[in-house]
């Protein structure tokens, strides 16, 4: 009889594998040696093999899972439906709800940054800041390169009118992606409320220049130039805004 470690060897998968990746497995080479597709007797004993190997780690990690997890304890890989739940609660804006099953998503898999960020976006919506910058730090413990952590933190930052480490977290983001016009827009809207309106103009600029279909930083842009008196080009950046929303 095969043993567990030679099984995962037969499937091409390593140890510790997922019972997904070790089913995406056994379907891949179930389907190249199927006796239907190969008459060779070689390939049909590969078959059997494949097959055997398969049920074994199926049973493997069914009484792993009954040894280590308790009754009303979940597989991690529940983790996206919780998350799909989530999801489409966020989307009819039942945002406390939404929090619920994502806590169930990150308990499940403690690294899953869409969940932490979602979850981080519905505290955000209900205003409650403070819980919103502790799933987007989370965020950035895991992955240090999220562009859209960044942003999140920053704009969460500037709600609270904390603008000076706002424009530190549109600053990570952009030596992390120099091009994302949506951080430039956003540090540009930080800029504004703290009255740095040719700081705030160039951010404008940039974010356009990268994006021109960029209704919202022609629209911030003609509102900068309003502000420093240049009223026609203020005009028809705001006019140029208009006919991209339409």
């Amino acid at each position: 009889m095969l043993n567990v470690s030679k099984c995962y060897e037969v499937l091409g998968v390593v140890p510790g594998s997922s019972l997904k990746e070790i089913k995406t497995a056994y379907r891949r080479l179930a389907l190249q040696y199927h006796p239907d597709k190969n008459s060779l007797e070689k390939d049909d004993e590969r078959f059997k093999l494949i097959t055997d190997a398969y049920r074994i780690l199926k049973n493997h990690h069914k009484v792993e899972i009954k040894s280590h997890k308790k009754f009303a304890d979940l597989y991690p890989e529940d983790a996206v439906s919780w998350y799909d739940q989530a999801e489409a609660l966020f989307v009819k804006r039942e945002y406390d709800e939404a929090i619920i099953y994502y806590d169930n998503a990150t308990r499940l898999l403690p690294r899953y940054t869409n969940a932490w960020l979602k979850k981080g976006d519905c505290f955000s919506s209900l205003k409650r800041h403070e819980e919103a910058l502790v799933c987007y730090d989370k965020v950035l413990q895991i992955d240090s390169e999220s562009t859209n952590a960044w942003n999140l933190k920053g704009i969460c930052l500037s709600d609270l009118g904390r603008y000076a480490e706002a424009l530190e977290s549109f600053d990570k983001a952009l030596v992390i992606n120099p091009r994302h016009a949506a951080t430039w827009n956003l540090n540009g809207v930080c800029l504004f409320n703290i009255k740095k309106y040719d700081k705030a103009l160039e951010s404008f600029d940039k974010a356009t220049s990268l994006d021109p279909s960029f209704a919202n930083a022609w629209y911030n842009k003609g509102n900068i130039l309003l502000k420093l008196g240049r009223k026609n080009e203020g005009d028809k950046c705001i006019q140029k805004a208009k006919k991209l929303r339409r």
